[in-house]
């Protein structure tokens, strides 16, 4: 008897608490100013989830916007918006458009296919990889025609972000299409794949050209593996040895982080270089 006037006590206090209702009150979860697309490239053969934030005041604005271009959208696309409120709160920013790329899925979920569109040149260790190239053209021939035609996007004021294999893309971007980018931001990138493979892109570029005319932010963790440390200092000294004409430069070493633990810290401080510091 006991029990049962517990059980029926507790019954009572789940009700008042809402508990019973809780389940019939759920409601999908809305970014204000946001919206998802679904893209189909023809050149790369693949879709692409796309996400767009808009900047207060966007309907009734007469001018242009930055574009912010994030890759790894399904994960960076919420991040990204927080530093940037940080940073228009501290710094007064103008707040860009942001557009975030997804590629199947959060990291590490099955349909996620960073490997493929991230890399430029196919391993035989990873699946499907090599995708960087078809990637790029989808980006600077679909994805960047569609946002400046549709939104109120300026296209001298393009920033791309990256990090890790993202970081990777970006780099592989700086020396394939410089000139697509205003800021070119790298995280922590992962330039050991392939063998170094993207070096020999920079290779190839410099053979060709003197200026590099863009802005490149590099970060690398201080607590971060051999294998991650040393291709991310050579690219830096080469960088700086090649003395590129137009291109400003800046890397930084974030100490006491390992690369996950990193990642965040890199994004802000990327994001503040970019829009901030000049």
């Amino acid at each position: 008897m006991k029990i049962l006037k517990a059980l029926t006590l507790l019954l009572l206090l789940l009700d008042l608490l809402g508990a019973r209702g809780f389940a019939q009150q759920v409601k999908p979860v809305i970014i204000p100013n946001s919206e998802h697309r679904q893209m189909h490239s023809k050149l790369a053969g693949n879709d692409y989830d796309i996400y767009i934030h808009y900047p207060a005041g966007y309907d009734t604005a007469k001018q242009k916007f930055p574009v912010l271009y994030v890759v790894d959208g399904d994960n960076d696309f919420s991040p990204s918006l927080e530093y940037l409120g940080l940073l228009m709160a501290e710094y007064h920013i103008p707040e860009p458009i942001l557009v975030a790329i997804g590629d199947g899925g959060l990291i590490g979920t099955p349909g996620n296919k960073r490997n493929r569109d991230f890399t430029p040149v196919a391993f035989p260790n990873v699946a499907e990889s090599g995708g960087a190239p078809a990637f790029l053209a989808f980006i600077e021939k679909e994805l960047i025609p569609a946002i400046d035609a549709g939104l109120k996007a300026d296209p001298a004021n393009r920033t791309l972000y990256g990090y890790s294999m993202g970081g990777l893309f970006a780099t592989y971007t700086l020396f394939e299409k410089p000139t697509l980018f205003k800021n070119i931001l790298i995280g922590s990138p992962a330039l050991g794949y392939g063998n170094g493979a993207v070096f020999e892109t920079e290779k190839q570029y410099a053979a060709k050209h003197k200026s590099l005319p863009v802005n490149v932010f590099i970060e690398v963790g201080g607590l971060e593996t051999h294998g991650q440390v040393v291709p991310n200092k050579q690219l830096v000294a080469l960088l700086d040895s090649r003395h590129y004409e137009n291109l400003v430069f800046k890397h930084i070493i974030i100490e006491d982080v390992t690369h996950l633990s990193g990642k965040p810290v890199t994004m802000l401080k990327a994001l503040a270089w970019a829009y901030a510091s000049k």
